[in-house]
């Protein structure tokens, strides 16, 4: 009678065991399935962004994009806008592939940034170029007194509004396959500098 018991307690022990097992089998099976097809969504959507960036992207001139921050100035008034602005584009064509709306918003979410940050009645001077096989815009604080002006830390922001200003430039440069960083030009204090390859040229935006 003993041995009798032991041995179903052995089998009902091997039995949940077994059980155990297959539920964990069967509860990896099911994550790999969750995980794929999670896999497949992504890919999807990455494509269908591809897709609608080369819909919505055509051949852009920066001159023009550059050019027309000084409306900031005309539209907000001399006493509304806290800075002044310093344009500089090229009588040459700088062109990129792109979409305009974008590229927009990221020179205006600088702008803005460098009138939060900037002293009253400074100029921001904005250059456009091609340099090296690539679309070049620069920005540097002309009245800047410090070598790394609060302007050059803008893709270091902190601040809430600052942060995701920052944020949001960075994925736009790189959505165009380019980027942005802090750097000098010309000798001058620490700006900012926006790097995109020219139509037709490898993705390559490095310094």
């Amino acid at each position: 009678m003993y041995s009798s018991n032991l041995g179903l307690a052995i089998a009902i022990v091997v039995a949940l065991g077994l059980a155990a097992v297959l539920a964990f089998i069967a509860s990896l099976f099911v994550a790999n399935l969750k995980a794929g097809a999670q896999a497949r969504e992504m890919a999807a959507e990455a494509r269908h962004e591809a897709e609608q960036k080369m819909r919505e992207s055509r051949m852009q001139d920066l001159r023009p994009l550059v050019a027309s921050l000084r409306s900031f100035e005309d539209s907000e008034g001399a006493s509304g806008w806290p800075i002044r602005f310093d344009i500089r584009v090229p009588h040459e064509v700088v062109p990129v592939f792109g979409i305009e709306a974008e590229l927009e918003e990221l020179l205006s979410k600088i702008a803005r940034y460098a009138a939060k940050v900037m002293s009253p009645g400074a100029t921001l001077q904005v250059s456009a170029r091609v340099e090296r096989g690539q679309a070049v815009v620069h920005w540097r604080d002309l009245d800047a007194s410090d070598a790394s002006p609060p302007l050059a830390r803008f893709l270091e922001a902190t601040q809430a509004v600052g942060h995701a200003g920052a944020r949001v430039c960075e994925r736009i440069a790189s959505r165009h396959g380019g980027r942005i960083y802090a750097a000098p030009d010309a000798g001058g204090a620490l700006g900012l500098t926006l790097r995109l390859p020219l139509p037709g040229r490898a993705a390559s935006a490095g310094g």
